[in-house]
């Protein structure tokens, strides 16, 4: 390294030292290399004398410059690398670098000249010295050792200058001086006054005027005296030059200098705070700091007791003063400036410095010094520097700091000072940056003397002492009232004074005056940092901003800016709008020069402003809305005057553009992000200005700054066209306000030429377009353009997303001309980049960015997006080296698969957006399928294409890409998943490129495909084995032996902790205390199984908790790792496979014996009437969460299953054990047959675990009798799952439909070719005993077969229709089974008494799935004969009672009292007459709504009411009281109910003949209410009777005005006060905790007061709270915590309105919603709460946040199309699409619900559209039999008009389809559950209740749900109703007459 050239190998070891971003052992290895090339000289320490090697001691040791390198880094390599060292290291290092100063004088230095800064004696004193104080200030127990080196350094160092040649002290000495003084000065060190007292007295000898001499003529003394070569001269001078260049002249005045200034760095430091930590050694750091601590604080006392040291400090100062005196007499003496060599002026400033310092460690104030302070500051200053002032301005500060005593003075001083026109506070304000530093200096110190000078108030006494100043010099008066100023009589008689004193005065003194003032003044705003202080210095500063001369307006705007980037936001403001306002009213024809500092502070503002990052916009904001005023007011002088010249103005205009550059500039600033509408619009408003003034083809040589510039303001702006519902965007392109047509139309023939140029093709277009679009279509291309060169392509995709542009043809035509110019010029500047391997770093994150844009949801930004990265990457083919995008690639790929088969997976609802956490990808996508897999096939076409470019041209790195791709860890629940990407990626990770010659033509020739599969397994194989080798190491405590294999048998301690840890897991499980995640467990897991791999005896204990553990945890993700680890393991060690299968067996039992999983109590078939039915809106978040907590219960033996039919098939031949085991596991589960889940998702498993068993028994050999047990055992448990009335699939999942209808094929298929197959050779029966037995086993499974192959078919037919409801051809056909047509009448009793053997529950459903007559009537006879049978099946309680009590039955009757409940409708259904009060069914009835929980029968409360009719014997009476009694919500609304029924019209006119009965019930139990309840009773009906009063109080205002009526609710509502604890009626589930007082709002009616009120009800609600990652949180599990939450609810209060008729239609619909969500389908209802609580009385909840269709045709909106896309966004729009699902969903359901329960009067008042898009449907008075007027005008159907259809998409949209599909399946929902909806209206048929019309109104309510027809025919009955409502005539005609009838619009 010695012979590399200049100082490059001083570089590289400087780098090694400094480079601290590396690891411990790094830094370690970095030191042992630079010290071993540390040189140092031998010391014989006997003699204490100093021998160089093989030199005599009194000469000097030569060193070459490569060995002194080598010691320099030593040293920075201590300073840089902060790692801790061991004593012993330490004492080495401390060693070395006191050798390393000894030796320096005594060095003959190399002389060389490979240095840039300093000379190489300089350096290395500088590293070592740093070092030293570095080390030993952390260090304190080195420190002596460290000092004494370095004074006997200096004192060597000392005496060699005297005695040495000249040459020497020039090139070696004086450096090593001046690189101590740079250490000592930069490096903060823990000194004392002792050691600074040593120092000064060793470093007084320099300061000899004899050395100061000789340093002085040096160079003379060189060429004189020492008479050198040529060489040796001119190294002289050149090393001379060097130093002086650096403002060091190494001359004896310097060295005074630097003498001064180590001194006092010294000795403040001894006065400050001990130095804790460090930062980068940097140029006089330490001085600096020291300084400007003694600034900030009081100096530390000293306490000096050494007489001395007090000398030798009183001495420095006398010597300092004296010094300052001789210069400043040798100055005065000499009419011109010192000579820059003499150093005079820092000489002085030192002198000043140091002579405070010694005054504050003396703690007293030198007279002579604060003479000569106080003299320098003021006007008859001998000195004018500004460096000598300033440096007595920062002595005044610390002197002030410790002797406060003087502020006083010195405040006076100081503002005489400040507010003299001296020549040291002239400034530039347009060249600098800062501001003077006197004049800072100056403001910091008046500043403190103010603070600390006693007195109140007198800052702002100074301050308005100081605007004095400013008012006095300006020509125009000053007013300071303006800004809020009040100033006395005597500041007023000040300012007139201070004017008399200034008449003296030049006009330029004035004005110097007038300038230094301000400037001081916003320096001491800034200073104290009040915001009043601060903002009273605005506002004089504005004020006089304008009338002031343009120096001094330059100096206001100067110093605004400072003010600016410290004041309140308001100030702020106001500043950059007076900034505005000077710029926007500027004049070309002034000759001031003012607008241009107003500019530049404008620049400056926004180049600063980074301190202020939250005032980015709101600069941003007045820039751009300047810029676009000036903009428009060069266009209208132009069109005033065509004569007029412009080109000044619009060249100010574009000098605009600096300070919105600046800003822009900043790297926190994005305004290009989620940027405002209105910082879009200013921005593209600037870019049409630029454009319109051909800002970017200026080619004006005095701008060329504008290029620039404009390409990084295109880089920071944001999408210039958003996407839009509306035509605002076309609009504001075409009719731009901000381009003013009459000046456009002059100047645009030059625009359209230039964007004809642009796009050559397409002329005819260009023509047609208006200004406004070809500014708009220039500004795209000149934008995209600079972009495009930057590397940022992506951008340009974004002019194409509104709809509103892509549709004006002409337009669009030119913008897809300028992006294919924008294409091919990016393609263009990216070859000439790529030429030179300088592409952009960023744009793999383009081509990222485009990838996904790709897949855009918009068709014209999707195909520029698309177009543009396929010629990108065709046009560079080595992009597709770049792993992420390769990644990102695959991904997209496989997130588009995954929405293409959302369709499949849950039809109902689309999933918009998808996410990859792999490469960190998103996309959104439109909710059109059709569309989906379009841009799946274009991206896959596209990909294939890439991938092929890339295989030709860099096949191993790409393979290499994928093989990473592909052996990414996935998580478990990824198991059984189909990934796109990971395809895509093994095909071309195999593929051969054309590179590998031989294999291509191997294939052509053989003409057979030959791949690289192979290679491609083996390298992820491989990759993966030395990965976890790796692994293995960092996890190993030793690296030694790695060479060996590995061993055998694990020690035993760490198979102990590795059981101790599955245990600890197990029991964390157990406990549900389990912190582990699920990467934990598969770590574990796969752990457990290498352990058990690599042992020679197998560890069983170890081997069952690998079994039992996922078993315990039970969810998905577990299971599937299991799984994954039991298979590697038999296959890596096949013996253990009995072992592993018999864990397995004992882990299944538990499972069975724990009710886990398959065989959970929770998932049993729930009937929904068994539910509690609430009054609210369907939740979506409800069916997620029941459909994700039955696939956690389900799916891991659903695993489990598909695992062992596996083990099964590899098992079947040879392997007897595994056979046997399992057989075990099949018999154990199907004996557990009803502990099995008949949830509608276990349907796949039971049938799966059917097909194991089934194949099992196929495959083992058995006798007759072992093989009947276990057939017998299937058949029951296949026989089980129609134990229960039939399901549906749970939620919208086609695939899980098609897969429920193919295992139960495949099951089915089964059955059909079941036969006996008994071996005799293994039985140990008689041949004749073993042929009867057979035969008896063929016959029972002959008897068995056919019911359930029965059931099956029928299953499967239901399945089918559910599946494809509207029999659509492209979903497949029904399966029709062919065995029920072949089953002869007879034979049906004879297949009912077989399942009645089998369970008798499936014969009860068993005649619902068949409805036979002869199947009912045997089933009824089973049910009656054997009635024990059946107890526990409440479905079977109508076949024993029937429609009405038939006598031969009652002796079976008894049997009522054991009987399971059935639902509390059915249950009120006994209580009718035609039951005749037996007493047996009468005491059922009453304990089943007894035994059902409050909450349930509180739903039936008026069916409750309407069985008093008939309680003849008191029963029912009995549960009310009683139910009164446990639930006072039961006992109040039942109270209301009751009262509501004592008559049956709303006027409370006619008696109900039940009055007295309800009357006396009421009475008795109100009565028997006592203490809290009583209380509770009195608060509730006292609060509701006060608020409903207020309608009756309102009837006398019924003819007044609505503001009248209004006034009255507000006065009687401001009466009433809350109760604690009270509550809505309509509400009952939570409290009123507040009421709007100001709400109260009169509703419209001819004869009555309702009246609308909002109430503040607290509720509670359950919140799930889960964690993915969690073992126990995850896969959709979690923890349920309840929370209260508050809501505003609006109620109308009606008196005199029957709202009973509105309480039964919505308790109906909410049992149709209860029934929606018992199925998983998202079909949304909302049942608001209605009460009855009198007589024609009731309260109703308002449903919140939702619009009539009434009001939106009042508001104009012309349809429901347009009302969705002004509210929700276009139709391309998430939002939108999200709600018009919502309207959908709504809407079938609600369709359903009006045509089973006629809902008539449905006009465009009683519709509502909630804020998600959701149709709600209100106001049920006609229902029925009746409609409005007494005739059904309307459609039977329902309302389905064209506007309904068009929102949903047009009639053959994939919209409508889905509406129909839900229709359907609404319909067939609910199909079974007619007689409980049924009998639900039936019971309130005696209110007498208008929509009622006798019996029949029953009769066709039971007919509508068709049940004579099977699911098919259903579905094909519901799809006519469709066709008939669609656009009905009837409902078009009832529109129009209630718009011409009542004034409602409909369109």
């Amino acid at each position: 390294m010695d012979c590399l050239e200049l100082n490059i190998h001083q570089r590289i070891l400087s780098d090694l030292a400094s480079n601290n971003d590396v690891s411990l052992s790094a830094s370690k290895h970095r030191k042992e290399l630079v010290a071993s090339k540390v040189q140092t000289r031998v010391v014989d320490e006997d003699e204490g004398v100093v021998t160089p090697t093989e030199v005599k001691a009194a000469e000097r040791v030569f060193m070459t410059a490569s060995r002194v390198h080598c010691n320099i880094a030593f040293g920075e390599l201590v300073v840089n690398f902060s790692t801790p060292e061991d004593g012993q290291s330490l004492d080495k290092v401390i060693a070395v670098l006191i050798d390393i100063l000894r030796d320096i004088p005594f060095i003959d230095f190399d002389p060389s000249l490979s240095w840039e800064d300093w000379a190489l004696p300089d350096q290395l004193v500088f590293s070592t010295v740093s070092a030293l104080l570095r080390l030993s200030n952390d260090h304190p127990v080195f420190t002596e050792q460290a000092v004494k080196a370095l004074f006997e350094f200096v004192a060597r160092t000392v005496e060699n200058i005297g005695n040495s040649p000249s040459f020497e002290v020039l090139t070696q000495l004086y450096p090593a001086v001046h690189g101590l003084y740079r250490a000592i000065s930069s490096t903060s060190y823990n000194w004392t006054v002792e050691h600074w007292n040593t120092l000064t007295l060793h470093l007084r000898a320099l300061c000899a005027p004899s050395i100061i001499d000789r340093l002085n003529r040096l160079l003379i003394d060189i060429l004189q005296k020492e008479h050198p070569d040529h060489d040796t001269l001119r190294y002289s001078q050149t090393f001379l030059s060097r130093y002086v260049a650096q403002g060091r002249p190494l001359s004896g005045y310097f060295m005074i200098c630097c003498v001064l200034e180590m001194q006092w760095t010294v000795l403040a430091q001894t006065m400050t705070e001990p130095t804790i930590g460090y930062s980068n050694v940097t140029e006089a750091a330490a001085a600096n700091k020291a300084w400007s601590a003694l600034s900030r604080n009081a100096a530390l006392e000293l306490n000096i007791e050494d007489e001395s040291v007090k000398e030798t400090i009183q001495t420095t100062i006398e010597y300092a003063i004296q010094c300052f005196d001789d210069l400043s007499a040798q100055i005065e003496e000499v009419d011109t400036d010192p000579n820059v060599d003499t150093y005079a002026w820092e000489t002085m400033s030192e002198c000043l410095k140091l002579a405070s310092v010694c005054c504050l460690a003396l703690s007293d104030l030198d007279r002579k010094l604060h003479k000569r302070i106080v003299l320098l500051l003021s006007n008859n200053s001998p000195i004018s520097d500004n460096m000598v002032q300033e440096a007595a301005l920062k002595s005044t500060t610390v002197l002030v700091r410790s002797f406060p005593s003087i502020a006083p003075d010195m405040t006076i001083q100081l503002r005489r000072f400040v507010t003299s026109p001296l020549p040291l506070f002239q400034f530039e304000f347009a060249s600098e940056t800062h501001t003077a530093p006197p004049l800072s200096a100056a403001a910091k110190c008046l500043a403190l003397c103010i603070k600390l000078s006693p007195g109140d108030d007198l800052i702002m006494s100074n301050m308005y002492s100081l605007l004095n100043y400013i008012a006095a010099t300006s020509k125009e008066a000053y007013d300071p009232s303006t800004f809020g100023i009040q100033l006395s009589g005597n500041h007023r008689g000040t300012i007139h004074s201070l004017e008399s004193g200034l008449r003296g005065l030049s006009e330029d003194e004035k004005r110097l005056t007038g300038i230094s003032t301000i400037s001081v003044v916003t320096r001491l705003a800034l200073e104290f940092q009040m915001e009043d202080v601060t903002r009273l210095t605005i506002s004089m500063l504005l004020q006089r901003l304008r009338a002031a001369e343009p120096t001094v307006e330059a100096a206001i705007a100067y110093n605004l800016v400072d003010l600016a980037l410290a004041a309140p936001r308001s100030s702020f403001v106001d500043i950059i709008r007076a900034f505005s306002g000077i710029n926007r009213s500027a004049n070309p024809d002034d000759p001031r020069f003012s607008n241009n500092m107003v500019l530049a502070a404008q620049t400056r503002l926004a180049q600063e402003l980074y301190r202020r990052p939250e005032l980015y916009e709101a600069y941003l904001v007045e820039l751009l809305t300047l810029f676009a005023d000036k903009g428009v007011a060069i266009q209208n002088l132009k069109i005033a005057n065509h004569h007029v010249k412009t080109d000044d103005m619009i060249e100010q205009l574009a000098s605009l553009l600096l300070p919105i550059d600046a800003l822009l500039s900043h790297e926190g600033f994005h305004p290009e992000k989620n940027a405002s509408q209105d910082i879009v619009t200013l921005f593209r408003n600037a870019w049409f200005l630029c454009v319109l003034f051909n800002f970017p083809n200026m080619d004006d040589t005095a701008m060329d700054w504008l290029q620039p510039a404009l390409a990084r303001i295109a880089l920071k702006t944001p999408s210039m066209v958003v996407e839009e519902s509306l035509d605002a965007m076309a609009s504001d392109v075409e009719y731009n306000s901000i381009i003013r047509q009459e000046y456009a139309n002059t100047v645009v023939s030059k625009h359209r030429s230039l964007l004809a140029q642009y796009t050559p093709l397409r002329p005819g277009d260009v023509r047609y377009l208006s200004s406004g679009q070809v500014i708009f279509a220039l500004t795209m291309h000149d934008i995209e353009t600079m972009r495009s060169a930057a590397g940022c392509p992506s951008s340009l995709v974004s002019w194409f997303v509104n709809d509103s542009l892509n549709k004006q043809q002409s337009l669009n035509s030119c913008m897809e001309g300028v992006a294919e110019k924008v294409i091919r010029g990016c393609i263009s500047d990216l070859n000439v980049k790529a030429a030179h391997q300088t592409l952009p770093k960023f744009l793999s994150g383009e081509l990222r960015l485009l990838l996904v844009l790709s897949t855009h949801r918009i068709a014209k930004a999707r195909d520029v997006a698309s177009k543009y990265l396929n010629r990108l990457i065709t046009s560079f083919p080595s992009l597709m080296c770049d792993s992420q995008f390769v990644f990102t690639l695959l991904e997209v790929l496989t997130l588009l698969q995954r929405a293409a088969e959302n369709e499949f997976v849950d039809e109902y609802n689309p999933v918009y957006e998808y996410h990859s956490d792999r490469s960190d990808t998103s996309i959104q996508l439109t909710d059109s399928y059709q569309v989906r897999n379009e841009i799946l096939m274009q991206l896959k076409r596209y990909a294939n294409a890439w991938l092929e470019l890339a295989l030709g041209r860099a096949p191993m790195e790409l393979q290499s890409t994928l093989q990473k791709y592909l052996s990414f860890s996935q998580s478990a629940s990824s198991l059984g998943t189909s990934e796109l990407g990971a395809s895509v990626a093994e095909s071309f990770g195999k593929g051969v490129g054309p590179l590998n010659r031989h294999l291509v033509s191997l294939s052509n020739i053989s003409q057979a495909p030959v791949d690289g599969a192979k290679s491609l397994a083996s390298q992820i194989a491989i990759k993966g084995y030395y990965s976890g080798e790796a692994a293995g190491i960092r996890l190993s405590t030793s690296l030694d032996s790695l060479t060996d294999p590995p061993p055998q048998d694990a020690p035993h301690a760490e198979l102990r902790a590795l059981q101790d840890e599955m245990l600890q897991a197990k029991e964390g499980v157990r406990t549900k205390k389990s912190v582990l995640t699920v990467h934990d467990l598969r770590r574990l897991l796969y752990r457990c199984a290498a352990v058990l791999i690599s042992l020679k005896n197998p560890d069983y204990d170890l081997l069952h908790l690998l079994v039992s553990l996922p078993f315990a945890v039970s969810t998905p993700a577990a299971t599937s790792t299991a799984i994954e680890v039991w298979s590697w393991l038999i296959a890596e060690n096949p013996p253990l496979e009995v072992a592993v299968m018999s864990e397995i067996l004992s882990a299944w039992n538990e499972s069975i014996a724990r009710a886990q999983g398959f065989f959970s109590k929770a998932l049993r078939y729930h009937d929904p009437l068994y539910n509690i039915i609430s009054y609210s809106p369907t939740d979506k978040g409800i069916i997620d969460r029941g459909w994700a907590a039955a696939r956690r219960v389900l799916k891991p033996h659903s695993l489990v299953i598909q695992m062992l039919f596996s083990r099964l098939q590899a098992a079947r031949y040879h392997r007897p054990t595994v056979m046997y085991i399992i057989q075990k596991i099949v018999l154990r589960a199907a004996y557990a047959f009803k502990s099995m889940s008949t949830h509608p998702l276990a349907r796949e498993l039971r049938f799966s675990f059917l097909m194991f068993g089934f194949e099992t028994l196929k495959s083992s050999s058995l006798d007759a009798y072992c093989e009947n047990v276990l057939r017998t055992a299937l058949y029951t448990t296949a026989y089980s799952w129609f134990s229960v009335r039939g399901n549906w699939s749970y939620g919208a999942s086609r695939v899980q439909v098609d897969a429920d209808i193919k295992v139960c094929s495949e099951f089915l298929a089964y059955l059909q070719t079941d036969a006996v197959r008994g071996s005799p050779i293994i039985s140990s029966l008689a041949p004749v005993q073993l042929g009867s037995r057979v035969a008896f086993y063929g016959e029972r499974l002959r008897a068995m077969n056919l019911p359930l192959r029965l059931l099956c078919e029928h299953e499967i037919s239901r399945l089918c229709v559910w599946g494809n409801p509207l029999n659509e051809p492209k979903k497949g056909a029904d399966i029709l089974g062919t065995t029920e047509r072949t089953v002869l009448e007879t034979a049906w009793p004879g297949i009912v008494g077989t399942i009645w053997q089998v369970d008798p529950a499936i014969a009860v459903f068993f005649a619902e799935r068949f409805p036979h007559l002869s199947i009912r009537y045997e089933v009824a006879k089973l049910v009656r004969s054997s009635t024990t049978s059946v107890l526990d099946v409440p479905e079977a309680l109508p076949l024993l009672v029937g429609e009405r009590l038939d006598p031969q039955v009652r002796r079976d009757l008894k049997y009522l009292l054991f009987w399971a409940p059935v639902p509390p409708i059915i249950a009120n259904t006994f209580f009718e007459r035609r039951y005749n009060s037996d007493p047996l069914i009468l005491q059922y009835a009453h304990r089943v709504l007894a035994q059902h929980p409050v909450e349930l029968t509180f739903f039936f409360i008026p069916q409750v009411v309407q069985a008093l009719r008939y309680d003849t014997l008191g029963y029912v009476g009995r549960f009310i009281f009683e139910t009164a009694k446990i639930s006072q919500l039961f006992c109040h609304q039942i109270i209301w109910n009751m009262k509501a029924n004592c008559y049956k019209d709303d006027g409370a006119e006619i008696e109900d003949p039940m009055k007295p009965v309800f009357d006396a019930m009421i009475a008795k139990v109100v009565d028997s209410l006592s203490g809290g309840a009583r209380s509770f009773y009195d608060r509730e009906f006292s609060f509701f009777n006060e608020v409903t009063s207020i309608s009756g109080k309102l009837k006398p205002y019924i003819k007044k005005t609505k503001p009248e009526k209004k006034a009255k609710i507000d006065e009687e509502m401001a009466k009433i006060s809350v109760d604690v604890g009270v509550y809505l009626p309509s509400n009952p589930d939570g409290v009123v905790v507040d009421i709007d007082k100001k709400s109260g709002r009169p509703l419209q009616s001819h004869a009555k007061a309702p009246f609308m009120a909002t109430f503040k009800v607290r509720k509670e609600r359950i919140v799930v709270q889960s964690n993915p990652d969690s073992l126990l949180d995850g896969d959709a599990a979690g923890v349920k915590t309840v929370e209260e939450y508050d809501v505003w609810q609006q109620a109308i209060f009606k008196v005199g309105d029957d709202c009973r008729q509105d309480v039964l239609a919505l308790q109906v619909i909410a049992m149709f919603k209860s029934i929606f969500e018992s199925v998983g389908i998202t079909l949304y209802l909302f049942p608001y709460r209605v009460t009855a609580t009198g007589p024609g009385c009731g309260v109703i909840d308002v449903v919140p946040n939702s619009t009539s269709r009434d009001e939106m045709g009042r508001a104009k909106v012309n349809d429901l199309l347009d009302f969705f896309v002004a509210k929700y966004g276009g139709e391309d729009t998430v939002s939108f699409q999200k709600a018009r699902l919502n309207f959908i969903q709504s809407m079938a359901a609600y369709s359903v619900a009006c045509y089973i329960l006629q809902i008539k009067d449905r006009h465009n008042g009683n519709i509502m559209i909630d804020g998600e898009g959701h149709i709600v449907h209100i106001d049920f008075g006609f229902l029925f039999d009746i409609g409005p007027g007494g005739v059904k005008f309307e459609p039977n159907s329902f309302k389905l008009n064209h506007e309904m259809v068009l929102l949903m998409g047009g009639r053959y949209s994939q919209g409508y389809q889905l509406f129909q599909n839900l229709t359907v399946k609404a319909f067939l929902a609910i199909r079974p559950f007619a007689h409980a909806i049924v009998d639900t209206v039936a019971l309130m048929l005696d209110t007498g209740l208008p929509s009622f019309k006798g019996e029949g109104t029953i009769k066709r309510l039971r007919d509508r749900f068709t049940l004579q027809l099977n699911e098919r025919q259903a579905a094909e009955y519901m799809v006519g109703v469709i066709k008939n409502a669609h656009e009905n005539v009837r409902s078009t005609a009832y529109d129009e007459f209630q718009r011409l009838q009542n004034g409602i619009p409909y369109k």
